[in-house]
């Protein structure tokens, strides 16, 4: 299992969310545990309303198909909810994490839990080193 799916299975055996699945930031999924949430075009639209997050209040939050009334929403956290469960997405860039909790589950494990998952994304990303080009430095003569 590679260390993405990893982390998404770690944020799911916490109990605060059942389905959880990573973004690129143009929206496509990098990872998901299980089959994906989103669909390209709603990925697309749920990272757009990151730049507006007020759109999030008068559109909600599409994920799966279902529409989450936006109960918080700013330029890192996303938060709707259908019922007593809900939708949380965090950005970190160059990562959007998506997690869905059930009913009986408190929204902020939830937040906490896939806020920390971003952290330790953009945190991994930004000391990865930059790929080898391949370019040989010659040997002297």
């Amino acid at each position: 299992m590679d260390e993405s799916r990893l982390y998404l299975q770690e944020a799911m055996d916490s109990g605060t969310v059942v389905r959880a699945e990573i973004l690129h930031e143009d929206g496509s999924v990098w990872a998901s545990a299980g089959r994906p949430l989103t669909t390209e075009e709603e990925g697309g639209r749920l990272v757009g309303l990151f730049e507006a997050p007020a759109d999030a209040i008068g559109t909600g939050i599409t994920v799966g198909e279902v529409t989450y009334v936006a109960a918080e929403a700013d330029r890192r956290l996303l938060h709707g909810r259908h019922g007593s469960a809900g939708v949380v997405a965090v950005r970190n860039p160059p990562y959007v994490v998506v997690g869905l909790y059930e009913e009986g589950r408190r929204p902020e494990d939830a937040v906490l839990t896939l806020g920390n998952l971003a952290d330790r994304l953009a945190d991994r990303s930004r000391q990865t080193p930059a790929p080898d080009t391949g370019t040989a430095i010659p040997s002297p003569p």
